[in-house]
């Protein structure tokens, strides 16, 4: 039986509303069918993307795509977006580090791709460790293991990838905090390749609710939400909830841990309102579930742990069970329900917790004296007898916390790295009026609620492997899909550029009535003797905007063959047969044909991987990748790739190397020429002054003794800048440059010293006084 109860913490509160929960059960209607519609299109269109490689979809012959989750966002009642999240297998083990997300609209519009890994992995799958000597190996990692959760044979991602098992297992470490660590053991060796922990150790902010009464939702007179499935607080020591006949809970005293289970119920039903009213997402995890927190930990802290959250007490032994140590807690369970996973890079998480809580107090409302909506973290609870733990606003006034980005955040501790991306948040949602910024700028806020949306359309986007410079992509990526107006965008690249986060290789740009399309191919790979042709549909949308003429070009076929496109270009939302022709003296081999769809402002690539037959099982053969696959320079430079060779069956054989798709300026060199299959060589693209800004797909080909395979490189070519050279032996200032204390540029014949962290503040100019020192003429 769900009631809605009143619930006692102190005396003489003020009045504040409390959150009334309603089910129903109505039979199937045509209203309801149609309303799962947009999910439907939505996976239908983002399969289709998948299945033909699109974009920063491109993937192996031995690679594929299973869809994994379905997320919704946009905003509510407004705009609707959908992100449909994939999972990498390569011959049928899963790639880890190999997941992709597929963002459209509720029409089914291809909107974005993203991809943590762009394939073309070579691995021998079999292995010679077996799975129990791999769980022992995991075992080890961990002081005590309760459990083993889970140990399959998968592919790290990362150069040709390496066959591992991915053994996760719970418990505690030395310390006796909780883990739910992953461990990688290479199944050949034994070796723990990497190791990466799903819990995490969080604080809190807001002592206890009110006002008195609390309305709470519980079920059978227990500490349990029906209501949410998955949600309920029990007894640490027991694992438990707590009962009570008359269903009235709590004695107002921070350290009973039945009030404790009163906070979480009131601050966790309030954030499951908050994340279905504000962002449109169902349940912490997405999926309409919650999870279960134990209250009663004897440490100062509280922890995420992989699977449940345990709460723990400040230093006056009170159960740091508030509103926002709940909210971080979930933070961490949120980001962990995302695509992607949780972020590994130091400070993501913690500030995606903080974040996740100040959205909550925000919602929630409370009136004073209790936990107004702020952004200080831990004022109220006092943790350790010192007030906040850190502070949004202006991080360095707490614990001297960075308030700027700088090259150092990543091998920074967790919490105290939080510092940027918190400040970046503050910034978007509140401006700069009342904070600081490191490059001397001003930025107008979009509110807390806009802003959390920004971020966690970004959060959607994630894929593994996140970074800061990954999460200025996604959002800037989000705020334009959001906001055709484009003042999302520009106060979220203001808010990046106003904590000394650079620009980034790929990053959007928005202007009003942008003019988008998308690309697909059916089917996405092809089979054919020697002399024989292929065929597929290439379609076209106009995802938003006007239609707009789309031309069609490809690279990577076999020598010999021809491409054909009817018609060479359409407009978009209309389609091209594409056809290869081989020649009958083609080689035998797989070929990954891209296909590119320029527009008038921006193109879109799909890949059709062509197989010729020939040659007889067990004759010699090889494969052929790229590590890494992709590369970005300025006109002027160069960037290197390592392209390995692998012996497949049969004996080892010479292997030939050349580069096709080069863009004007482009000189490709490799080191050494041809190999023995088994052994590896350096490609060198050096581009020159003269090549055009843009992105280019270059095709790697290594021919064998009668057989040839091919693999791509995606390189990405910045402006030069143009600008003018060093003097005294140092580097000439960049205005795409983040700068922190202490870097010495020249600028205008002049030496100056950085003295604060900086992007875009030009070295002499009026108001850089505060980050560049006139160190004198060169």
């Amino acid at each position: 039986m769900k009631r809605k109860i009143g619930i006692y913490l102190a005396a003489g509160l003020a009045v504040v509303s409390g959150y009334v929960a309603t089910t129903a059960t109505a039979a199937p209607t045509d209203s309801t069918a149609q309303a799962a519609a947009p999910v439907a299109l939505a996976e239908a269109a983002a399969d289709k993307a998948t299945a033909a490689g699109l974009d920063a979809l491109a993937k192996g012959p031995d690679e594929q795509f299973t869809r994994r989750q379905t997320y919704q966002g946009g905003i509510p009642g407004k705009k609707d977006l959908f992100y449909v999240s994939y999972d990498r297998t390569y011959k049928g083990l899963p790639v880890v580090g190999g997941d992709a997300v597929v963002t459209t609209d509720a029409s089914g519009n291809v909107l974005n791709t993203v991809a943590a890994n762009r394939g073309g992995f070579s691995v021998d799958t079999k292995a010679t460790l077996s799975a129990k000597q791999a769980e022992g190996v995991a075992k080890g990692q961990l002081a005590k293991v309760d459990k083993v959760v889970d140990n399959k044979l998968s592919v790290l991602a990362g150069g040709h990838g390496t066959l591992v098992y991915e053994t996760v297992v719970a418990g505690r470490k030395a310390d006796n905090t909780p883990s739910r660590l992953h461990v990688f053991v290479d199944a050949r060796t034994g070796k723990v390749v990497e190791t990466y922990d799903d819990a995490r150790a969080g604080t809190g902010q807001s002592e206890w609710n009110g006002p008195n009464p609390l309305a709470i939702d519980t079920s059978n007179n227990q500490t349990v939400d029906s209501t949410r499935p998955g949600l309920s607080c029990v007894d640490y020591s027991g694992k438990q909830p707590f009962t009570k006949s008359n269903n009235s809970f709590g004695n107002g005293q921070a350290t009973s841990k039945e009030t404790g289970c009163v906070d979480i119920l009131w601050s966790t039903q309030h954030q499951w309102d908050m994340l279905k009213n504000w962002l449109g997402r169902n349940g912490i995890d997405g999926n309409g579930r919650g999870v279960q927190v134990q209250v009663g930990l004897n440490q100062v802290n509280a922890y995420w742990t992989g699977d449940h959250i345990e709460i723990g007490h400040n230093n006056a032994n009170q159960w740091i069970a508030s509103m926002d140590v709940a909210g971080h807690e979930h933070g961490h369970a949120i980001d962990q329900y995302t695509p992607g996973g949780a972020g590994r890079e130091a400070g993501l998480g913690e500030a995606t917790g903080d974040i996740f809580g100040a959205l909550t107090e925000a919602y929630t409302n409370e009136p004073s004296p209790y936990d107004t909506p702020d952004y200080t973290v831990g004022e109220k609870v006092n943790l350790v007898g010192r007030g906040p733990i850190r502070n949004m606003q202006n991080p360095s006034q707490v614990n001297g916390d960075p308030n700027c980005w700088s090259s150092s955040i990543p091998n920074t501790e967790v919490h105290k790295a939080a510092g940027p991306l918190n400040h970046w948040f503050y910034l978007l949602a509140e401006g700069s009026a009342q904070s600081p910024t490191c490059n001397n700028s001003t930025v107008t806020g979009i509110g807390i609620k806009d802003a959390g949306r920004v971020f966690y359309n970004g959060m959607l986007q994630k894929t593994s492997g996140m970074t800061h410079f990954r999460y200025r992509v996604a959002t800037l990526t989000a705020a334009k899909t959001l906001d055709p107006t484009c003042k999302f965008f520009e106060a979220t690249k203001a808010a990046w550029n106003a904590i000394s986060l650079p620009a980034q290789s790929g990053e959007p740009t928005c202007t009003s009535q942008d003019n988008q399309f998308s690309v697909t191919i059916n089917p996405s790979s092809g089979s054919v003797d020697a002399g024989g042709s292929a065929t597929a549909t290439v379609s076209t949308a106009t995802t938003s905007g006007s239609a707009q003429n789309v031309t069609f070009s490809a690279t990577g076929q076999p020598t010999g063959s021809t491409v054909t496109f009817s018609p060479a270009s359409v407009n978009s939302g209309a389609s091209s047969t594409f056809k290869v022709q081989t020649a009958a003296n083609t080689s035998p081999g797989t070929y990954p044909i891209t296909i590119k769809g320029t527009g008038t402002a921006t193109n879109h690539t799909v890949v059709f991987n062509l197989t010729v037959k020939g040659g007889q099982p067990g004759e010699n053969d090889f494969s052929l990748a790229l590590s890494p696959t992709t590369g970005s320079t300025k006109a002027g430079s160069a960037v290197s790739t390592t392209v390995g060779t692998t012996t497949t069956s049969g004996d080892a054989q010479k292997v030939s190397f050349q580069a096709d798709g080069l863009p004007t300026g482009v000189t490709a060199t490799f080191t050494p020429a041809s190999v023995t299959s088994g052994e590896n060589s350096t490609l060198a693209l050096q581009t020159s002054a003269s090549t055009p800004k843009g992105t280019y797909t270059i095709t790697v080909t290594g021919s064998g003794a009668n057989i040839k395979h091919a693999a791509t490189f995606t390189l990405t070519v910045e402006d030069g800048g143009g600008g003018e050279p060093g003097c005294g032996g140092l580097e000439a200032w960049s205005s795409s440059k983040a700068y922190v204390p202490d870097d010495l540029v020249s600028h205008n014949g002049r030496k100056y010293k950085s003295t604060w962290y900086s992007a875009g503040a030009e070295p002499g100019a009026p108001g850089s006084w505060a980050v560049w020192q006139d160190q004198g003429a060169c």
